[in-house]
């Protein structure tokens, strides 16, 4: 049943993207009843039996989770203190004649709708936490995602050089200038592309390091040697290529800004275990590197003019990021309510373009803007921890390292983004990202558990 809930689960989290990121009612909903799904039949094959159920190394983390989960509830209640309910409450039932309870949070229809989706994904990172604790599922799941970040990438850079708008995707919408694949937006891709990068970068080094089992051993001199290097690296290579190239060709400066700043700290902990395998980490590392150049070379001048210039969107999201820290000030603690920035964001947005932002384009201020700071900082916290644990992986680690530092990597790659998008709210994007990190920290220690 493990293996079928394994599988099930990887299905899931690389047919997210299809339909346009999992960012429609429909979509994201049919998400979260699967995970729901899969986690009530993981319970009820595992649950009370010896070994069958992992604990994380730190329990205070689901703790900081779970406290987030319960303040989200508190701002949908009635029955907190009148001094908590937002003044718009009793405003608005003195304008319609209706005696309205009233809650914390301004729009709590949105707030179920975003607590749902957060649990969602804390179940997507339990099950793969909990399945990626076999080391083979583990490889396993990286070559799965790299696979599918090779589909993706394809069928990106199809539809940008064919000019081709799939209607069955997209509507009667027009093809854009970028690379964009199966997501509405180029910066959401390029966070997901970016993601399935660092996945495909562990899963060459893995693929090079697994060993030749033969039932005898036969000498090798140095040309043999890089005859099968060279033969095992050229596919996964190609695939970097290919996903490297429809990153560039995103357009996407803080997607690419922020994979780049992942790979290189990726890469640097290659290096580090360069005293262990020395010649295949820095042949990982040059190779990767090699690759990534090359396509940038080929593929950037876009991209490097977009990256020298400072266009009116930046501009207004500087404007953006002004009103909504005033926000913050004015509601410390409690908070709008989660999941309703785009209702409540209505009450200081003071944007001379005439554009509503629906979006603060910053996931770090708009958490603290929806749940207040304490709440935010909890679920900051959570998150911080969880690549903590990564981060201890890599350095106590003598094997299997590479899953935790995937896992650093990868949450440095999505908080650099955070700070100048909201991909991270996008469910394909969260859903791929609390798989890698389930799979990471169940592989950040030893199968003798927790040091």
């Amino acid at each position: 049943m493990n293996r079928v809930l394994f599988y099930g689960l990887m299905l899931l989290v690389v047919l997210s993207p299809l339909p346009l990121g999992s960012n429609r009612e429909w979509s994201w909903s049919l998400c979260a009843l699967l995970v729901a799904l899969f986690t009530l039949l993981w319970t009820v094959s595992n649950l009370g039996q010896h070994g069958k159920v992992t604990r994380l190394p730190n329990m205070l983390l689901p703790g900081l989770f779970l406290a987030v989960c319960a303040w989200v509830l508190i701002q949908v209640a009635s029955w907190v203190p009148a001094g908590w309910k937002h003044p718009l409450w009793p405003m608005t039932s003195e304008v319609l004649g209706v005696n309205l309870a009233g809650t914390v949070s301004l729009a709590p229809e949105d707030t179920w709708v975003a607590l749902l989706r957060l649990l969602s994904y804390g179940l997507v990172f339990l099950l793969a936490y909990q399945l990626g604790r076999d080391r083979n599922q583990a490889q396993t799941a990286l070559g799965w995602l790299a696979i599918a970040g090779l589909i993706y990438a394809a069928f990106g850079l199809f539809e940008f050089w064919a000019a081709y708008s799939p209607v069955w995707l997209f509507g009667e919408e027009a093809a854009l200038p970028d690379v964009r694949s199966t997501f509405v937006n180029r910066n959401h891709f390029a966070t997901w592309q970016g993601l399935v990068i660092l996945c495909t970068i562990a899963w060459f080094y893995q693929k090079m390091s697994k060993p030749d089992v033969r039932p005898y051993h036969v000498p090798q001199d140095r040309e043999m040697r890089v005859e099968k290097i060279i033969l095992t690296a050229w596919k996964p290579l190609i695939v970097l290529l290919i996903m490297v190239t429809a990153l560039v060709l995103t357009h996407s400066r803080g997607g690419f800004i922020s994979t780049l700043i992942a790979a290189i700290v990726l890469l640097l902990f290659l290096e580090r275990r360069a005293s262990v395998q020395r010649a295949l980490s820095r042949f990982t590392v040059i190779a990767a590197l090699s690759v990534a150049s090359l396509a940038f070379y080929l593929t950037s001048e876009v991209l490097v003019n977009r990256l020298e210039q400072t266009d009116i969107t930046t501009t207004q999201r500087l404007v953006v990021f002004e009103s909504v820290s005033k926000g913050i000030e004015d509601n410390l603690v409690l908070g709008y309510g989660y999941g309703t920035f785009a209702n409540s964001f209505r009450l200081y947005d003071q944007n001379e373009f005439k554009v509503h932002y629906d979006r603060a384009h910053n996931t770090w201020l708009e958490n603290a803007f929806e749940l207040g700071v304490p709440a935010a900082l909890t679920l900051y916290l959570c998150l911080i921890g969880l690549a903590l644990v990564c981060f201890t992986g890599v350095r106590r680690r003598r094997r299997d390292w590479i899953y935790p530092a995937t896992g650093v990597a990868a949450s440095i790659l999505v908080g650099v983004h955070a700070t100048m998008d909201f991909s991270l709210q996008i469910p394909a994007v969260a859903i791929l990202y609390a798989c890698i990190m389930g799979v990471s920290c169940s592989q950040a220690y030893s199968s003798a558990g927790p040091e």
